[in-house]
């Protein structure tokens, strides 16, 4: 046996290997060069989250860049592989004759040498490569001499086409197969024939050879593979297990293994040792052409007229990869040196180059004939039981395996107590049987009167049962004894509890009566029953209590409330009955398996399906490690267990296997920028761990109407590792086309799934910055009125409202707002709303300060008048109005006695003692105002310069120490009354400020501020005008006389400039005046008093229309800044960053629209912009769905024509082959 293991083979590189390395990634390379290059012609500082969206975004392309095939696309259709010695030139046989070379490097051919001898079958170099062994459709085995290819001499002796070559390097023999039934050696030294070595009953498809030169296998049409030994010389066996054809075979590098491939679709790996079959592969559904192992012989590779390969391993028995991205029937295929790629060939007139692909972490346990209906893991070994009334225990680390016991009936589900001390096994007969931790069993009898379907340890340390006979039975495993809940009134299905502390008082139950049950199992009481419309098969409770999970009987999977005892969500995934229901610790994530051969992946927290995988077999079972890191299912004849794609750190796809390649395919399309049609069923794949899904990539490369078509059908919006979602994207990015139509999708999704807003909490504040104009729409859709059947509608009516709760749950919870005393069936009618974006509300934290700052900023009025904002802003107005009202009376109480010291000021100030003690009293008020500044200076930091208050508080209290200093010191006192006039001054200006605590003067505030700001054009040319009549007035009243001379000479500019300013105020003389004079005065009445101060009029009519139009959100702006000033001093509470929903609760009224005129007026636009936005968005709806449509229509029409063609050649081969075989016929 020692000659199987000593390898015949080149020293260089075999026949059937390439190192296409090199190739893939300078190819890899240069799209990133690319990349790079078009990145490097505009530099653009980066934030840190553009900086880290990039990164993560490159790090999922390259992934699939790297795993994604290369296609090259030839003239030819062609039909075999060879490869040269230094792995850059690829040797195509095609089917018109032509013998190609394709070199790598430049990715083009170099020769295309017609040969003229019909289709080329096989080509292989010998060990020099200076010759090459061509076969084909001709009878005649042809030697070429390289480079030239240049005929040396032809080989005769077969009668019909010749199918496969190979070569035994040693000897310098040559083996080929035949349609004549032969297979016949050659002496390609002595160029002779060695004769005919064995002979099927029907043609010769196949041929290998074992790596030492023992034995030549080959294969037929008589489905046998005939074995024959050159040391013996003589055929030794015959292998029948194929029910066809043969027409591929292959024999590993250790010549340990051999493999099959035959017309009835299987793949056989047989053990050359005692020629016995190992495996047997049925996935394919077509003619298996070509099969190679690789160098290790941990992989089997086969290619398909399925138009598909797929990767075996041996090894490890892990579930096979398909690579399906040919168009038609594999023919060739090579694998590189190392593993690193995969070379095929197809009909479809291409060559593809595959990286070689990573399989997942995964293992199984197989036993014939039986289901496994209950899989658990129990103290570090898989422990199962199923319909061969076996309970069986498998360590998956020792490989270790065993039987524990047997069942009566058929098991039906095992369970392990909380401390791993007791097993616990049902079956369908009823009984139970507890078995200790090392598997000795304690006890069985029967505990009902009908099928133990679903069990479970509570934190008691009690087991709950549930039976066929209706009755969930809770055991006590010390004394024997059991409690019955009672309620359900027909089988038992399913219970659900979760050992957390905040649900692990709770048990839910499912029964065939189509309810479920709620349970408290420290009273053994009944809290509620949840009718279902199907029966509940599969019950999970999360960790936090809030939910429960079911699945049906028909596949559906609905999130009920276990507060509101509702229905929440519904998903109708899967087509079968579900089996399995998980949900993550974190209670974001739900895995569902079904029947259907399924695993469904949901986001729990967003309500939305991320992604599915299948499986081969019905799942009758799922569970979770304890780590988290594995997923178990059990199947018809197996456990399969696989790493968790939701916690796993390994990068791959998550999404149907079988389509994966073509996933990568496409993505690969997008990323390098090829034009491909949209495919919506692409957008079930998601790239782990980045958690980048195909939206994510339209998003970030800008393709708008792939994203469009993809939002139409409602695809996964989901955000990435580190939250970056489409919308997220779209603003980083600045793509504000995208933006919209994200945020249109976002709001027609969230009328139905409004969970789906909670994506929008790591962008609010960005969104406010932007203040884009569908802004206001999104804060809209966000708060909505809660009108379940499950809330209370009537309170008592003393109850004052609003009330507003800021919730950790998304959903209105009662108990949150009332007492049950005050919930009545008549009285006050009460509307609950409620948001669905997390926000942080806590007063003086640095996220809500960041958000109250950007919309304080945000330019977009229409968020202000949104019901949301208004009732956040009067709930933080509720807290923070004390505190400003105190800040308020000090410094009314400053004024109060600034004012006493003004209206006294010419006694105290005769009084020096009195002067002494009110000074101190105002020196003590300001400093005491001085300090809080400093305070808020201090906590506030830079948002402190943008308040113009400070300023003249700043001004007024310096001005005022400036006063008090002149008035003790005495010096300088002839400025004293200046100095003074100006405090006055600015502290009754200053005071304005405070009239905003009120609402009837917060208006007129706002309005008197819009009103200086609008006329500062006004005041320009109003100074201009009166400066302009100021100096006419100065050249027309010059003094006649000498009399008067010295008088007029008396008067200054500034009596003048007093002239020109009172003819504004209609304040004028008309004596003594001359013609020009009354001219030049008429002139500047009409002018000063009547135009400028008409205009004036104007422009203070049309700044009190803008703000009446606009008084809600220039209210709510105002009460934001002081919102803001008291924030910024809660320093303490910086830290508490804890996002929470709004909730509130008012009383029903009837709602009209806006009393007001412009409120009328404000709802009848909205009115219109909403009928015009709705005829819009079908409009180009219907316009995306044509193009949709037309972009199928295109691309099937493209695939009708490439069948028709692949139709045609195939008949005219047909027909090339009837007559050859006619004529040989004719010539036999």
């Amino acid at each position: 046996m020692d000659d199987l293991k000593r390898p015949l083979v080149r020293r260089s590189i075999r026949a059937d290997t390439l190192n296409t390395a090199s190739f893939f990634n300078s190819f890899i390379m240069g799209q990133a060069v690319k990349r790079d290059a078009r990145k490097s012609r505009v530099k653009v500082e980066l934030s840190p989250e553009q900086q880290d969206l990039n990164a993560l975004q490159s790090e999922a392309s390259a992934y699939i860049l790297k795993n994604s095939e290369t296609t090259i696309a030839t003239p030819f259709s062609i039909v075999c592989l060879e490869i040269s010695s230094d792995c850059d030139i690829v040797l195509f046989g095609s089917s018109n004759g032509n013998l190609s070379r394709y070199d790598l490097k430049e990715a083009k051919i170099i020769d295309d040498i017609p040969l003229n001898i019909g289709q080329i079958n096989s080509v292989r170099l010998d060990e020099e490569h200076e010759r090459a062994v061509v076969v084909g459709e001709t009878p005649i085995v042809r030697v070429y001499k390289l480079p030239r290819f240049e005929l040396e001499f032809e080989l005769t002796g077969h009668l019909m086409a010749v199918n496969k070559c190979e070569i035994n390097y040693q000897k310098q023999l040559a083996f080929t197969v035949s349609d004549d039934t032969t297979l016949r050696m050659w002496d390609l030294d002595e160029r002779s024939s060695k004769g005919c070595l064995m002979k099927h009953t029907g043609m010769s498809k196949s041929l290998a050879l074992s790596g030492c030169g023992k034995y030549v296998f080959s294969g037929g049409e008589d489905c046998l593979i005939r074995v024959y030994d050159m040391n013996l010389c003589e055929e030794v066996l015959n292998l029948k297990s194929h029910i066809g054809c043969i027409w591929s075979l292959a024999v590993n590098f250790d010549s340990t293994l051999l493999a099959s491939g035959g017309a009835d679709n299987l793949v056989i790996v047989w053990n050359i040792l005692d020629f016995t079959p190992m495996h047997v592969f049925t996935e394919h559904t077509g003619i298996i052409n070509t099969l190679k192992f690789t160098e290790e012989t941990n992989f089997l590779v086969s290619g398909s007229t399925d138009n598909s390969m797929r990767v075996w391993d041996l090894m490890k028995d892990r579930r096979e990869i398909s690579l399906n991205s040919h168009m038609a029937p594999i023919k060739d295929l090579l694998i590189t040196s190392y593993n690193e790629s995969i070379v095929s060939c197809s009909e479809d007139k291409s060559l593809k180059v595959w990286s070689f692909p990573e399989f997942m972490e995964e293992c199984n346990f197989k036993v014939l004939n039986n289901d496994f209906n209950s899989v658990i893991e129990a103290n570090g070994d898989i422990v199962s039981c199923g319909s061969d009334h076996q309970i069986r225990f498998w360590n998956r680390h020792s490989d270790e395996a065993g039987i524990i016991g047997s069942t009566t009936g058929v098991g039906l589900k095992c369970c392990m107590s909380l401390d791993g001390e007791k097993l616990a096994v049902g079956d369908d007969y009823g009984n139970l049987y507890i078995f200790s931790k090392d598997y000795t069993q304690i006890k069985d009898f029967q505990a009902h009167k009908g099928p133990i379907r679903d069990m479970c340890f509570i934190s008691t340390g009690e087991l709950v049962t549930g039976g066929g006979d209706s009755k969930i039975l809770i055991w006590d495993l010390n004394t024997w004894e059991n409690k019955q809940l009672r309620g359900h009134q027909q089988s038992i299905w399913c219970i659900g509890y979760s050992s957390s502390q905040l649900s692990e008082n709770i048990l839910v139950s499912g029964s065939s009566d189509k309810t479920i049950r709620i349970w408290d199992i420290l009273s053994n009481q009944e809290i509620s029953v949840l009718q279902v419309q199907e029966q509940a098969t599969s019950l999970y409770i999360t960790n936090d209590g809030r939910y429960v999970i079911s699945g049906g009987i028909s596949g559906t999977v609905i999130v009920w409330s276990l507060a509101e005892n509702v229905e929440e969500s519904i998903f109708n995934l899967h087509t079968e009955m579900v089996t399995g229901i998980y949900v993550t610790d974190d209670c974001q994530t739900i895995l569902s398996v079904s029947k259907d051969r399924s695993i469904h992946v949901i986001s729990l927290m967003y309500r939305i399906p991320i992604s599915f995988m299948t499986r081969k077999q019905p799942i009758l079972c799922l569970t979770i490690t304890e780590d988290c890191q594995d997923i178990i299912t059990g199947e018809h004849q197996m456990i399969y267990i696989q790493d968790n794609p939701i916690t796993s750190s390994k990068a791959r796809i998550l999404g149907p296997e079988d389509n994966v390649q073509k996933y990568l395919t496409y993505m690969k399309n997008i990323l390098t920028g090829n034009s491909v049609p949209h495919d919506i069923t692409m957008d079930k794949f998601v790239v782990l761990p980045y958690f980048f899904n195909t939206l994510h990539f339209y998003t970030f490369l800008g393709l708008r109407d792939n994203l469009n078509a993809s939002l139409v059908e409602t695809a996964p919006l989901i955000p990435s590792k580190n939250g970056y979602h489409p919308l997220y994207i779209a603003l980083l990015k600045g793509l504000k086309g995208i933006r919209d139509d994200i945020v249109d999708a976002l709001i027609a999704i969230g009328a139905n799934n409004p969970f789906l807003f909670q994506i929008l909490e790591n962008v609010i504040v960005e969104m406010n910055k932007k203040a884009f104009p569908k802004l206001g729409n999104i804060y809209e859709a966000i708060y909505q009125p809660a009108m379940r059947r499950s809330l209370p509608k009537f309170c008592t009516p003393d109850i004052d409202f609003p009330i507003v709760t800021i919730s950790c749950h998304p959903r209105i919870r009662p108990e949150d707002f009332f007492i049950a005393e005050d919930i009545t069936t008549h009285g006050k009618g009460i509307l609950f709303k409620e948001s669905y974006v997390r926000i942080n509300y806590t007063m003086g934290s640095k996220g809500s300060i960041e958000f109250l700052e950007s919309l304080a900023n945000c330019t977009n009025l229409n968020v202000m008048r949104s019901p949301l904002i208004q009732a956040m802003v009067a709930y933080k107005w509720e807290n923070a109005k004390y505190p400003m009202m105190v800040q308020g009376i000090c410094f009314y109480v400053y004024l109060l006695i600034l004012s006493i010291y003004t209206a006294f000021l010419s006694k105290i100030s005769d009084a020096p003692q009195v002067n002494f003690w009110t000074g101190f009293g105002l020196f003590f008020c300001n400093t005491l105002l001085l300090l809080y500044e400093l305070f808020q200076m201090s906590v506030s930091g830079a948002f402190y310069f943008t308040y113009v208050w400070n300023y003249i508080d700043w001004s007024r209290g310096i001005m005022l120490y400036t006063y008090i200093i002149i008035n003790w010191t005495g010096e300088w006192q002839d400025a004293s009354y200046s100095v003074f006039s100006l405090v006055i001054f600015l502290s009754f200006l200053r005071g304005i400020s405070y009239f905003r605590l009120f609402k009837l003067t917060r208006y007129l505030i706002n309005l008197l501020f819009q009103v200086c700001k609008d006329i500062q054009g006004f005041l320009v040319l109003l100074i201009y005008s009166t400066l302009s009549f100021c100096f006419l007035f100065i050249v027309l009243n010059r003094c006649e006389g000498t009399d008067s001379t010295s008088e007029c000479n008396s008067e200054s500019f500034s009596t003048y400039l007093m002239t020109s300013y009172n003819l504004v105020l209609g304040n004028f003389e008309t004596e003594n005046l001359d013609v020009v004079e009354y001219v030049c005065l008429t002139f500047a009445l009409m002018i000063n008093p009547i135009i400028m101060l008409n205009l004036l009029i104007s422009i203070i009519g049309d700044t009190y229309d803008r703000v009446q139009s606009d008084s809600l959100s220039a209210d709510m702006k105002e009460l934001m800044d002081m919102i803001q000033e008291v924030e910024n001093m809660m320093f303490f509470r910086r830290n508490n960053n804890k996002l929470q929903f709004f909730q509130e609760c008012t009383e029903f009224e009837k709602q009209d629209q806006e009393a007001g005129w412009e409120g009328k007026l404000r709802a009848l636009q909205s009115m219109i912009e909403g009928i015009e936005a709705k005829n819009s968005e079908n409009h180009q709806n219907l316009l995306k769905k044509v193009k949709f449509q037309d972009k199928i229509l295109q691309t099937q029409s493209e695939k009708i024509e490439s069948i028709m063609k692949h139709v045609s050649e195939q008949e005219k081969e047909k027909e090339k082959n009837k007559e050859k075989v006619k004529k040989t016929i004719e010539k036999n």
